[in-house]
């Protein structure tokens, strides 16, 4: 506003001035004072050429300026809900320009931070747009509180901020690591805040992402990098992550359209790994996996084509399409008289932690009118850690619909018996990168022993998963291990495979062990 008034200030004096002049000019021409005076006469030209063009110039800028004010108005009013001198990208990226030609001499750290209100993916997150809307326009007057106040390195001096497609952009100057990291605890405490003051129905779950901005880089693609940073920080369920080169996933526009089209065509297919009761000495459960059965690349396992499938923005997709398939299976053998066990599904961090997980879960049980016992949840220990008020929520009332679940990856995580206790799983599966040495190497054995130790402490089934030989069955018989799954036993199967192998094995009944 400050800016306004002074462009209008120098409009009306220049426009004040350019008519004195034609006045006085006018005058002095009428009573005769300028005639025979060419000097004087080619002045007076001079000066008010010279009025004309500062008369025009500010002008032309006030009103450049109030058209780009205006439009802010109503993209604000749009894209927030309210009218406010929040920037959009443009303005952003020229601002940011002008603010870095200013300090070019000055070495001080530089860093764009990208970051929602609310989880991006959530399908109820845009499925109730006023609450969106609301939610962020709130968002935006707590910023321009926070780059109000009397702190130097938080006033607007030092700070650019924006909002654009849904994300809020922030361009500072001259804050270090850890005071970039207060201001984004500044900005998620205000946005819980208004959360915890509000009703709203959507996931209300900030996550930042931060770039350390180098003037010889391009902007866009610092802005580009840092939005890319928030995604990485939101998929793996970080408050808050930098930007490193390897989150930049080199797969190309041919290799997602080519994962999309086959994912359409019905290429995905789920397998399953039996899992070996070593008490019993029977297959008590199995593990569902998925499989791209290309035409062109023959069956390839996740670590071919999951980076693909993340980049092309599947990964919803195929953990529902993946239950949905386990639990179609299930009805089936049921209908069909067939032998059935419990199936236990992966979910990704971000499709454990939406809004719609457990109605959908049960939702999805009910509809194929299967026994919920033989579904189990698989979900790894970072991702019950992510945000364990919420994972224990979750957990609890699936187990309270009589799911059972499994915390996968044990051992690579936070791996400790005040997880375990405070957290309800049913069973803890060891990571096979422990399991590989356990025959040549003590330290290995000793450490697997531990981690079984661990989880029978606290009651918990515990398998081994990735055992491949005799000799590791027998060390993890000796330890007490419960569970069994690998390939001594089976590999992922087909369904049809995995049909016949509990029909008919030599593990069973009396047979080999």
């Amino acid at each position: 506003m400050k800016s306004k008034r002074i462009l209008f200030i120098l409009t009306t004096a220049s426009g004040a001035l350019y008519g004195a002049i034609i006045i006085t000019s006018a005058i002095l021409f009428g009573i005769g004072v300028l005639d025979g005076q060419p000097f004087w006469s080619i002045f007076v030209l001079v000066m008010l050429t010279i009025a004309a063009g500062l008369f025009m110039r500010f002008i032309t800028r006030y009103l450049s300026q109030r058209t780009l004010y205006d439009s802010l108005q109503l993209e604000n009013l749009y894209t927030l809900g309210q009218r406010s001198s929040f920037y959009n990208l443009y303005a952003f990226q020229t601002r940011v320009v002008a603010k870095r030609l200013g300090i070019q001499y000055i070495k001080q750290p530089q860093h764009i931070i990208a970051f929602t209100s609310a989880v991006h993916g959530s399908s109820a997150a845009y499925a109730r747009s006023s609450e969106q809307n609301d939610l962020n326009s709130r968002t935006a007057t707590e910023l321009n509180r926070i780059f109000s106040s009397k702190k130097i390195k938080m006033s607007r001096r030092n700070n650019v901020f924006c909002f654009d497609r849904g994300v809020f952009l922030i361009y500072n100057f001259g804050m270090n690591n850890q005071e970039i990291k207060d201001l984004i605890i500044t900005i998620r405490d205000a946005i819980y805040e208004i959360s915890q003051n509000h009703v709203y129905h959507i996931q209300v779950q900030p996550f930042f992402g931060v770039v350390e901005a180098k003037p010889n880089e391009s902007l866009l693609s610092q802005i580009d990098n840092a939005t890319l940073t928030r995604d990485y920080a939101e998929r793996n369920f970080e408050s808050f992550a930098y930007y490193t080169p390897n989150m930049r996933k080199e797969v190309s526009y041919n290799q997602i359209e080519e994962i999309i089209a086959a994912f359409e065509a019905g290429e995905f297919v789920v397998y399953y790994q039996p899992k070996f009761s070593l008490n019993k000495k029977e297959f008590i459960s199995s593990e569902a996996l998925i499989r791209w059965n290309s035409p062109k690349y023959g069956l390839l396992g996740p670590a071919k084509f999951m980076e693909k499938i993340e980049a092309a923005g599947l990964v919803h997709e195929v953990d529902t399409y993946v239950f949905r398939a386990v639990c179609a299976d299930l009805s089936e053998a049921k209908r069909r008289g067939r032998r059935v066990l419990p199936v236990s599904i992966n979910f990704s961090l971000f499709e454990f932690y939406a809004m719609d997980f457990l109605s959908f879960v049960m939702d999805t049980i009910h509809f194929y009118e299967i026994d919920p016992s033989l579904i189990e949840i698989e979900i790894t220990e970072t991702t019950s850690q992510a945000n364990q008020f919420l994972s224990l929520s979750t957990i609890r009332k699936l187990k309270e619909n009589g799911l059972r679940v499994l915390m996968d990856d044990f051992g690579i995580g936070y791996s400790n018996i005040g997880n375990l206790r405070k957290i309800p799983f049913d069973a803890i599966k060891i990571d096979k990168s422990y399991i590989d040495d356990i025959v040549e190497d003590v330290k290995a054995r000793e450490i697997v022993k531990t981690l079984i130790t661990m989880g029978k402490t606290v009651g918990l089934e515990v398998i081994a998963e990735g055992v491949d030989s005799q000799e590791k069955i027998d060390i993890l018989r000796r330890a007490k291990c419960d569970t069994i799954q690998g390939f001594y036993y089976a590999p992922a199967l087909s369904k049809e495979k995995f049909d016949a192998l509990l029909r008919e094995n030599p593990f069973e009944g009396g047979k080999k062990k």
